[in-house]
């Protein structure tokens, strides 16, 4: 997702990556705002700028989930374009509906959530943290 992101943020600067354009055929011929998943910064804050954007990063959770849920509509909506753009990232729509329904939890119970990642692992794919609501 972080790779989606980074690649959406930069279609402002022209980024030209096939994500960057499937991101700007989401706006443009979809018409998703796709703010909200765009909003993210580094778990990892080291000075207070970056304590100040990790800050900023905090959403409310609807806006969120509703976000999650087009794009992942989108992606499989048969639209050849956006299939041709995002041949080989299959894994994404899924990985948004499971932050769909995480950002519902959160909503249901008024909580604001943020996105966040951190670089400082080698792993492809990080392993998910323990949910501490989940019973054992």
């Amino acid at each position: 997702m972080l790779f989606f992101a980074s690649w959406g943020f930069s279609v402002r600067y022209g980024g030209m990556h096939e994500l960057a354009q499937a991101a700007m055929r989401l706006q443009r011929q979809h018409k998703l705002d796709l703010g909200p998943l765009l909003r993210y910064a580094d778990r990892e804050a080291t000075d207070a700028a970056d304590r100040a954007e990790l800050e900023r990063a905090w959403q409310e959770a609807a806006p969120l989930a509703a976000c999650c849920r087009a794009v992942a509509e989108a992606w499989q909506s048969g639209d050849a374009e956006l299939d041709a753009l995002t041949a080989g990232y299959a894994e994404l729509a899924p990985r948004l509906r499971e932050l769909a329904a995480m950002c519902d939890w959160a909503a249901e119970r008024e909580a604001h959530v943020r996105i966040t990642f951190d670089l400082r692992t080698d792993e492809r794919r990080a392993q998910r943290p323990t949910d501490p609501m989940a019973r054992a």
